[in-house]
């Protein structure tokens, strides 16, 4: 502690000057680190996009390919819709010549039961008029008693003869009537029986019609709604692929912008380490050579180590700047070495972070951080001691449970702090 403190009155200037380019670094590593785990997020987010995308586009496939089945049998379902449209109206016409065929009929029957009734009003009257008149046993008296002359006979027999005649004609066509009327009874009841079998036969191909066609009319808009269904879901899954593509787009440009700041930053502590070398430097901390010479910041055990690994939430291969130490929420983070509090605050993904400057030792200038904190023991430009508690283990920013992650800079870079740690 007396070399740091040596340091500090010797070297009030480069270290003011140190303090603010560290406090620039420190800022910009949180933009870094903050902005590669929204990288990360976003990665996953344009996989998943992108993986609803196909997921939907085969979904639109599918549909579109049942639509097209759909449309195809409703093409069917109409050209027989057409074909029973043609056997309707063979139907319907055979339906209006039974129906012609049965108004004939009816009105030969009609016009027969009048003949009928005619040909029995006449063959009544000739009945009437040869009771009357009764000719022929007229004709025999006058005969018998002499009363006519052989003129006379010869017209009266014939005259009978006449009557005999046209009342057996009268009676054939009363026989010929009756059994014209008969048939054309017959001819009515078999129109009728006809009329009423094509009539049934055009309602069951109406029925069968009308009912096909609703069934593929049903399935086509069934089909079309599911394809405008998954064309919306594509849609929604293309849109969503894009923002996520924009918005990684848009966090790789910061990152690269971040990453360039961290260079500059790193480059100008690395002159002014230069600077201080070339000067002379300052007082300088030692320690041991080989080995660990870094107070453990908890006992707990490494939960991951420094490199790159598969990050545990976004599922993405990328660099890990520290080691974690698993340990209990609440649990006291000791300091690494003697140095001075130079930032305590959110630091992105890390969480509540605590930066320690240690100095110079065996001439490398050195930091060390703690990320994830549940809470804050210590404030910027406060001296800490070696094992001082600076803070309590928690789980705050980026983490998926409680645990310390430590960081180690030498020279402003980080570097693995595991084989440091005692």
């Amino acid at each position: 502690m007396a070399g740091l403190l040596t340091i500090a009155a010797l070297c009030v200037v480069p270290l003011a000057h140190a303090d603010d380019l560290d406090d620039q670094k420190d800022a910009k590593q949180s933009q870094i680190a903050q902005t590669k785990t929204n990288i990360a997020k976003t990665k996953s987010a344009v996989d998943q996009a992108a993986a609803a995308v196909a997921a939907a586009k085969a979904q639109l496939a599918t549909a579109q390919a049942d639509l097209a089945a759909k449309q195809q049998a409703v093409t069917t379902a109409q050209a027989e819709d057409a074909a029973l449209a043609a056997d309707l109206a063979v139907a319907q016409q055979q339906l209006a010549e039974r129906e012609a065929g049965l108004a004939v009929a009816q009105a030969e029957v009609a016009q027969g039961e009048a003949n009928l009734a005619a040909q029995r009003d006449q063959i009544g009257l000739i009945a009437q008029q040869t009771a009357q008149q009764n000719t022929t046993m007229l004709s025999l008296a006058m005969l018998l008693n002499g009363g006519f002359d052989t003129g006379q006979l010869n017209n009266q027999a014939q005259w009978a003869t006449t009557l005999f005649t046209a009342n057996e004609y009268a009676m054939e066509q009363l026989r010929i009537t009756q059994t014209q009327l008969v048939a054309a009874q017959a001819t009515a009841e078999q129109a009728k029986a006809d009329a009423a079998a094509a009539e049934a036969v055009v309602q069951k191909k109406k029925d069968a019609a009308a009912a096909h066609l609703a069934v593929t009319q049903q399935a086509q808009a069934a089909a079309a709604a599911a394809a405008k269904d998954v064309a919306a879901k594509v849609s929604a899954s293309q849109k969503a692929q894009a923002d996520a593509q924009a918005l990684l787009d848009k966090q790789q440009a910061e990152l690269d912008q971040q990453q360039a700041d961290l260079a500059d930053i790193q480059a100008k502590i690395q002159a002014r380490i230069a600077a201080q070398q070339a000067a002379g430097g300052g007082a300088d901390q030692t320690g041991p050579t080989s080995g660990t010479f870094f107070q453990r910041p908890v006992p707990g055990p490494v939960t991951s180590y420094y490199g790159y690994r598969i990050h545990p939430i976004t599922g993405v291969r990328q660099f890990h700047s520290g080691v974690d130490f698993g340990e209990s929420c609440g649990t006291p983070i000791l300091a690494a070495a003697d140095g001075v509090v130079t930032q305590a605050s959110w630091y992105g993904g890390y969480g509540n972070y605590t930066t320690l400057d240690l100095g110079r030792i065996n001439g490398s200038y050195w930091s060390v951080g703690y990320g994830h904190q549940s809470k804050f023991l210590v404030s910027v430009g406060q001296h800490v001691t070696r094992g001082q508690v600076i803070g309590l283990v928690g789980t705050t920013g980026t983490s998926t449970g409680c645990h310390v992650h430590f960081n180690v800079f030498q020279n402003g870079s980080t570097v693995n702090g595991l084989p440091l740690v005692s």
